[in-house]
Formats: structure tokens, C-alpha cells, sequence
């Protein structure tokens, strides 16, 4: 996750339109990563303090559109929970390869997680695979990952 704050700045900018568009994964431009409710809650997190000021005109806007909030959230989650599943069904194929990609990949089971604060039917088989060790993201974020509630930051897959 970069640090420059132009994508926070965009998407909120962006959010309201975004919340009543179709698209799912939505355009920012200027090189940025497609605007998703799921991003903009991992780029808030990520951030901490420093993205306080976005995090309130997120919940804003949340707040003044909840009905469209929910249902893009709903697709997102389907969405997410879909390329989690298709990550953990690859890693069984080939765990030498796939093992490689957990850090990047463990970002969609972190989007469920922010939306629905719950467990998901893939951790039993995760804990199963799971090798427990340092923050796999940047120091700086660390702090905003509780190793209770995120323990899948904590650590690798097995090879």
C-alpha cells in the first residue's frame, strides 16, 4: 500500500458517485487502484491517525447513503470472499508457488474482515496452514492490526 494519501483524497472525493454506480471496482485514474469500499477501509486502517480525517468524511457518507453502502458492500464481500477462496483453492495446488503470494493475497480475507468483523469459513483450513511469526505489512501499520483479530497478519502459509 503506497503511502501518498492521493488515493484516500480520490476516493473520498469520489465515494458518493462510486456508491451509486454500478460498477463495483471503480476508476480513479491517475494510476491509482480502482476505488472499492473494501480498499478504501484497508487504506484507512493501514493509514491510522494520519487518515482521520478521511475515515470521518467516510463514515459521512456511509451514514447519509446506508442502503447504498450496504448493498455495494454485500457485492463486495461476495467479491472478496470469492478471490480469497480462489487464492486458498490455488495454494492447494501448489503451495511451493502460492505460499510466496500470501502476503498480497491476505489483503481480501482482511476486506472481510473489516466489513463483517467475523470469522470466515476458510479459517479452519488457514489456522491448519498457518505458521505464526513477524507483521507480514509494514512496521508503521502494525499497531492498527491487533494480533487477536488479525492473526493472519502474523506470520506465513506453509510451503
Amino acid at each position: 500500500m503506497p503511502k501518498d494519501p492521493a488515493y484516500l483524497e480520490s476516493g473520498v472525493r469520489e465515494l458518493e458517485r462510486y456508491l451509486h454506480s454500478d460498477e463495483l471496482y471503480y476508476p480513479l485514474g491517475n494510476r491509482l487502484p480502482q476505488l472499492t469500499l473494501g480498499s478504501i477501509l484497508l487504506w484507512l486502517r493501514r493509514g491510522g491517525a494520519p487518515s482521520g480525517k478521511f475515515e470521518m468524511q467516510v463514515m459521512a457518507i456511509r451514514s447519509k447513503w446506508p442502503a447504498a453502502w450496504e448493498a455495494k458492500a454485500d457485492r463486495e464481500i461476495r467479491s472478496r470472499s470469492d478471490l480469497w477462496m480462489n487464492y486458498l483453492s490455488d495454494y492447494r495446488d501448489d503451495p511451493k508457488s502460492e505460499s510466496r503470494l500470501y502476503s498480497q493475497n491476505v489483503r481480501y480475507r482482511v476486506m472481510i474482515h473489516l466489513f463483517l468483523h467475523a470469522d470466515h469459513p476458510s479459517d479452519t483450513f488457514l489456522r491448519s496452514v498457518f505458521k505464526a511469526g513477524a507483521f507480514i505489512w509494514e512496521a508503521e501499520s502494525e499497531p492498527n492490526f491487533p494480533r487477536e483479530q488479525f492473526w493472519y497478519l502474523f506470520g506465513s502459509i506453509q510451503e
